[in-house]
């Protein structure tokens, strides 16, 4: 951290609310930031992208963090009290179906994933060389991750009813590594290769080059949510988050598909 002394009438905070996948970008970036700007405090804080979006639009945040498409409710609730914010994306994440480590079964196709997620395949063997039933792993849907995998995987169909909600990545993992007959899904910033195994769709796996010429099928945006007006602060800031050569240089870094530079 920098020694320089500061005046702490000069200090300005930039409240961050809302995705933990987008938090754990900040975390990085707004380290960084803070050294080199020591007048400029950070505070963050998760509670899924819904939260993001609340944050942002009541002005209980400066910048609320998303990794999914603003909720039809929030939406609605700004359209009626006609709030506006903007979408600042900052990276591309990939969307991982992944399975316990015991499953011998390496690829799904897209319509295999669709039809596992949507109820109608119950059973591995309809998929391959494995015999037992499906158990579905969902994200509560106030989780950003929820929205892309739902309109990426079952599209105008619903998640299975039977599948088990779980409102946080500790519990997913946990009931993956715990489950031979799981399946889940999660961005590839919180993949864990040694605890679960990563399916490939189609033949293509969630890596960077594959995510980034988009030839693996499920991805998500991750934002940056503002209201239309802001200060010279969070606008400077945002600029370093779409740096070449300082935010976005740091989201590759970390694996994630940056959108400016490449």
């Amino acid at each position: 951290m920098s020694n320089k002394s500061i005046d702490p009438t000069q200090l300005q905070f930039i409240q961050l609310r809302g995705s933990t996948t987008v938090m754990k970008l900040m975390q990085r970036i707004g380290m960084r930031y803070m050294d080199e700007h020591p007048n400029i405090h950070l505070p963050l804080v998760g509670g899924g992208t819904a939260m993001g979006y609340k944050s942002a639009l009541d002005g209980t945040s400066t910048i609320g963090m998303a990794s999914g498409q603003i909720p039809p409710n929030i939406q609605l609730w700004a359209h009626k009290h006609k709030i506006k914010i903007e979408e600042v994306t900052i990276a591309i994440d990939g969307l991982a179906a992944i399975v316990n480590r015991a499953n011998p079964i390496n690829d799904l196709t897209l319509e295999q994933l669709h039809d596992i997620f949507t109820g109608s395949i119950t059973d591995w063997k309809s998929v391959g060389k494995y015999s037992g039933p499906i158990n579905v792993i969902s994200h509560d849907p106030q989780l950003g991750t929820y929205e892309p995998w739902k309109r990426q995987v079952a599209g105008k169909d619903h998640i299975t009813l039977r599948a088990k909600v779980v409102s946080s990545l500790n519990g997913l993992m946990r009931t993956v590594t715990s489950d031979p007959f799981s399946i889940a899904y999660v961005g590839t910033t919180f993949l864990d290769k040694e605890k679960v195994k990563a399916l490939s769709i189609d033949g293509v796996f969630p890596n960077y080059l594959d995510i980034k010429q988009r030839r693996y099928p499920i991805c998500n945006e991750l934002q940056l949510l503002t209201k239309p007006t802001v200060s010279k602060e969070v606008k400077d800031f945002i600029a370093y988050c779409l740096d070449k050569n300082a935010g976005q240089a740091m989201i590759k870094e970390m694996g994630l598909v940056p959108v400016v530079g490449e």
